[in-house]
């Protein structure tokens, strides 16, 4: 390969040159054509292409190993680049199960507090009913100790009235011999007793 890499540069190296001169002077160009003008650039860049050729071939770099190696990473990219594209999809798709369970949860969540308030609720309710009976119970026994209260204070009074009423009978239908006499019973009594 090193020998044929030195003719072929020649090679290409006459024809680029070949192509450049039937260029300037194969369309009928009128023009003068100078070697400094327009030989020279065009010897340059002659030049320039075929060291960087030679210089490609001869210090061991080969071009089908650059190319292969593009295309190895090509592929390699590729295939990352499609393996990055299915663990997306996959995460697309397990992040889509999660929004439907999260819905999922969502609904189970409203209803529970539904239930639960729905079961407050009636707590509450039962709570009113109870506080309701106790505070009823409360005020009947309150009022039937204020009515035996009453009853007792009038009976008092009555026993009072009566015992007033009687006295005042008493007083007046009792005379000063029956008056003696009660008292003189009375110390014998107490008298003979002690």
């Amino acid at each position: 390969m090193s020998k044929i890499a030195p003719c072929m540069i020649v090679f290409f190296g006459v024809l680029c040159g070949l192509t450049a001169f039937a260029e300037g002077t194969g369309h009928g160009n009128q023009e003068q054509i100078t070697f400094l003008g327009d030989w020279l650039p065009r010897l340059i860049n002659f030049a320039i292409l075929a060291v960087g050729v030679y210089l490609l071939f001869t210090k061991g770099i080969p071009l089908a190993d650059i190319f292969k190696n593009r295309s190895t990473e090509i592929a390699k990219a590729m295939r990352e680049s499609r393996e990055a594209r299915e663990r997306a999809m996959v995460d697309l798709a397990e992040m889509e199960r999660k929004v439907k369970d999260l819905d999922v949860e969502i609904s189970r969540m409203i209803a529970d507090a539904q239930a639960r308030g729905e079961q407050d609720k009636h707590a509450l309710l039962e709570e009113g009913k109870k506080a309701v009976q106790d505070i009823q119970y409360q005020a009947k026994q309150s009022i039937e100790m204020e009515v035996r209260k009453a009853k007792s204070a009038l009976a008092t009074e009555a026993a009072l009235l009566s015992l007033d009423l009687a006295e005042g009978r008493i007083k007046k239908n009792i005379s000063g011999k029956d008056h003696a006499r009660i008292v003189k019973d009375y110390i014998a009594d107490v008298g003979g007793t002690g």
